[in-house]
């Protein structure tokens, strides 16, 4: 049984190295390529493939936002994510959306088609950090409350950036974290739960 893919990266250097190795793979057949999130999500609908990889960062829509048009439009459908790094709050964030499997791009060739056979299986490949973030879903890490701190203080994403030498999509996710581990929808909702934590002081 072929298992057919779909892979979204706005890399095409990374994209062409996937789709050439995968397609050397028995059993693998590689049906869609996408750039950015929002392709891959048109692309998912048009071609019902059975295993998508998402790389987290890219444009229009980045992929975890890609995950969940892909699990609305399919709520079984079978995500992994792909990454250059592996922070905890992209992994988290992962998780909370239906991600099956979170594989770095410096992994070994072998463990994502690993990855891909075990996922295609029906299994959900646990993670060290994803596990830490189940383990931790209101503990916000220094990091994260450095950041509220600034939210609190009305500051906007770009002038967090420049505060902590960070990059403004850095700054997205670690604001991502915080709502999800609040379980809140807005910043204004972070800063009242922070405030009822005893994070933030008046």
């Amino acid at each position: 049984m072929t298992i057919r893919i779909l892979i979204a990266d706005d890399h095409s250097l990374l994209r062409v190295g996937l789709v050439s190795m995968l397609s050397n793979e028995q059993e693998l057949s590689v049906v869609a390529e996408a750039d950015d999130g929002e392709r891959a999500s048109e692309l998912f609908e048009q071609h019902r493939p059975d295993i998508c990889i998402l790389d987290v960062r890219m444009p229009v829509l980045d992929g975890i936002e890609a995950l969940m048009r892909i699990r609305v439009i399919q709520p079984d459908a079978k995500v992994i994510m792909l990454s250059t790094a592996e922070l905890e709050e992209e992994v988290a964030q992962s998780l909370k959306h239906g991600a099956a499997a979170f594989v770095t791009k410096a992994a070994p060739p072998v463990v994502l088609v690993d990855a891909i056979h075990r996922v295609h299986s029906g299994e959900v490949i646990n993670h060290p950090l994803l596990e830490t973030s189940v383990a931790m879903q209101e503990h916000l890490s220094p990091r994260e409350i450095e950041v509220l701190h600034l939210v609190a203080l009305g500051h906007s994403n770009k002038q967090i950036a420049i505060d902590l030498s960070l990059s403004i999509h850095t700054v997205k996710t670690y604001v991502k974290g915080i709502l999800a581990k609040f379980k809140v929808q807005d910043r204004a909702g972070a800063v009242s739960v922070g405030y009822e934590k005893g994070i933030l002081k008046i």
